[in-house]
């Protein structure tokens, strides 16, 4: 990594003093900080976060050289170099080491750290977006990083994460990539007894369909714990500990949930969590410029998954004309009534899909006709599904014909 012409003219040793005539903080102790009014301590913040910028540029042309050491000599430990020299953790040196990484792979990002133009945090967020990319999506990302610099010159890291993340999910619909089924398979959960606290820790990460049906119950989960006093003090003041509702709210959900695992199709229309907002351009054709996925959330869906929602009752679609203008909020027609899950059960009692054993009472309705498009809520237009086979139509382009006398599926695969 070679530093920018600005940034390697810059006295990077000497004390913030004179030799920084941008940066006059030297003077800022205790005493004068509490002399200072809201202007004043933006403008403060304003020099530190520009100082912090320089300090983050430098540390990264240093890690990078730390690269380059121990590409000629097996010896030199980066992330060990930086742990005893700045006494961070294992995980800041590793976090260290990857914006390095990042850097290398994005040019004109690494020029604008440099510049300090744009902060480290905005190289985390691409650190993230892309680690799980595929060659092709990744390509096809990076093909986008001019306009993403461009957004995070003017942006926070909050924000730019969710211009990222659009980005990401973008690269990988446009490559072929089945986003969703491969974000399930990296579902995972760990759970151990922290030695200090004598606490159980739990740590892990969800797709986005599993985080956002969780994230909805447990929301509600807390609202129930709050209404019965929970979180409150003695005076009925709320708590200014949510996360402590969060994890009683889990607690309960987990161990204190009464029958099976298994819920009757019949009783699929009660399980509504959340709702996501989209817009009915993007439901009906896919991503465009100004299209509209909100889950209320920082969870992110693909279009392709919240058509195949659209057919359940966990996650209610909002939809929207371009105007902004809501057109449907995906339950009275769009659902299934408790009468025709039944005639449904009646009718298959597996998966619609030939050959498949899973039993109908873990199945879905399906629309064979998209209600988007026009397809009504019938029973020769419904058939139940697996979960499997329902991301396989919606997200893997498989088409489902039915003959309505005889309740007889077949299926057409992608280029069939």
């Amino acid at each position: 990594m070679t530093a920018s012409p600005a940034l390697a003219s810059r006295d990077i040793v000497s004390p913030i003093g004179e030799s920084h005539p941008q940066n006059h903080l030297q003077h800022l102790t205790a005493e004068h900080v509490a002399t200072l009014g809201l202007d004043g301590v933006r403008r403060a913040l304003e020099r530190l976060a520009a100082m912090q910028r320089d300090i983050d540029a430098v540390r990264m042309l240093l890690n990078g050289r730390l690269r380059q050491l121990s590409a000629a000599s097996p010896a030199v430990m980066p992330e060990q170099v930086i742990i005893k020299a700045t006494a961070v953790s294992r995980p800041d040196a590793r976090r260290d080491m990857q914006r390095v990484d990042t850097l290398e792979k994005f040019p004109h990002m690494r020029e604008a750290v440099l510049s300090g133009d744009i902060s480290a945090h905005h190289v985390d967020v691409i650190t993230r977006a892309v680690r799980h990319l595929d060659v092709e999506a990744f390509q096809l990302f990076a093909n986008d990083e001019s306009r993403l610099v461009g957004i995070a010159r003017r942006t926070s890291p909050d924000n730019f994460s969710r211009f990222v993340q659009q980005t990401a999910l973008r690269a990988e619909h446009d490559s072929g990539v089945d986003t969703t089924e491969r974000q399930r398979r990296r579902t995972w959960l760990r759970h151990w007894v922290d030695n200090d606290s004598g606490m159980v820790r739990l740590h892990g990460e969800l797709d986005p369909e599993s985080g956002l049906r969780l994230v909805g119950r447990l929301q509600s989960a807390v609202q129930t714990l709050f209404n019965a006093g929970e979180g409150r003090d003695a005076s009925g003041t709320p708590s200014d500990k949510p996360a402590h509702l969060n994890a009683l709210a889990l607690v309960a959900l987990v161990c204190d949930s009464a029958g099976s695992n298994v819920v009757s199709i019949t009783g699929a229309g009660t399980r509504t969590d959340v709702s996501v907002v989209v817009d009915i351009d993007t439901l009906r054709r896919g991503l465009h410029e100004k299209s509209v996925i909100s889950t209320g959330t920082d969870i992110s869906l693909p279009v392709e998954t919240v058509r195949r929602l659209a057919c359940e009752a966990r996650i209610i679609p909002v939809v929207m004309s371009s105007t902004g203008v809501v057109l449907d909020m995906g339950r009275a027609t769009r659902i299934a009534s408790a009468h025709q899950r039944k005639a449904l059960e009646a009718m298959h009692s597996t998966c619609a899909i030939p050959r498949c054993a899973v039993p109908v009472a873990r199945c879905e309705p399906h629309h064979i006709n998209y209600w988007v498009n026009g397809g009504p809520t019938n029973l020769n237009n419904l058939v139940p599904l697996c979960n499997e086979h329902h991301r396989c139509v919606h997200e893997g382009g498989w088409r489902v014909n039915l003959d309505a006398d005889t309740r007889r599926v077949t299926v057409a695969l992608p280029g069939q």
